[in-house]
């Protein structure tokens, strides 16, 4: 019996490209780019925006195989006027500086878990000290 290959006519879709596409079914329909350390644009508008004007919703990252260079990351960006898009940017030592500044400058920053935020009431922030402190206590 012949073995039929039932994706030889099927155009190739990276993770990312199923990404985009399911994320503009949800509604992100616009495409932003940040192209500088305090502004973010619409493409599709060219309305500007700053950080505090939005929200990421969600994101996704995704890990090249054979390409350091191919990792990204996917925010889903909710902005105070309604507008919804994503960024696609590079993250880690790719991801440029005016990029990683203008995300970490965003002050609300979501990561939905099954349509629900994770519950974190058990996680509590670390008390400071140093090592040196942390000996002498001994």
């Amino acid at each position: 019996m012949k073995k039929k290959d039932l994706f030889k006519n099927m155009p190739y879709m990276s993770p990312l490209t199923n990404r985009m596409e399911a994320s503009k079914q949800k509604g992100f329909t616009e495409n932003f780019e940040v192209v500088s350390a305090t502004t973010l644009i619409n493409h599709g508008t060219g309305k500007e925006y700053g950080a505090k004007d939005l929200t990421i919703v969600n994101h996704y990252r995704f890990e090249g195989m054979s390409d350091p260079g191919d990792n990204n990351i996917l925010y889903e960006i909710s902005a105070s006027d309604g507008a919804m898009g994503i960024l696609v940017t590079p993250y880690g030592s790719d991801c440029p500086a005016h990029v990683a500044d203008f995300v970490a400058n965003i002050p609300l920053i979501e990561k939905q878990h099954g349509g629900n935020a994770p519950d974190t009431r058990h996680a509590q922030t670390p008390v400071e000290t140093s090592h040196a402190q942390t000996l002498v206590g001994k």
